[in-house]
């Protein structure tokens, strides 16, 4: 980016593009060390006896793996229908 381009950013746009920065860094990074635990994970496993093997989170686990797992204990679409049904029911019988 030359220096005209940055100067005639709006602040808005300057820190759109800071942040953007930041994220494809961030995103480098987290592709790098999945790289690293992929490729020791398999170099473990070559001499590891079959029932021995070890996956990729037992290995290692992110913390931006961690923050992804506790999304998964939440309800699905269907379960929360069938909730919000059952408690419209409750209710229509009390009327």
């Amino acid at each position: 980016m030359s220096y005209e381009n940055l100067y005639n950013l709006t602040p808005r746009a300057f820190w759109n593009a800071v942040d953007g920065y930041w994220l494809d860094k961030e995103n480098t990074d987290r592709k790098e060390w999945i790289r690293c635990r992929w490729q020791t994970c398999l170099l473990m496993n070559v001499t590891l006896p079959k029932k021995n093997q070890i996956s990729l989170k037992q290995l290692v686990t992110f913390d931006w793996e961690k923050a992804e797992d506790k999304t998964e204990g939440m309800a699905t679409y269907k379960e929360t229908e069938d909730r919000y049904l059952a408690i419209l029911k409750r209710r229509n019988k009390k009327n």
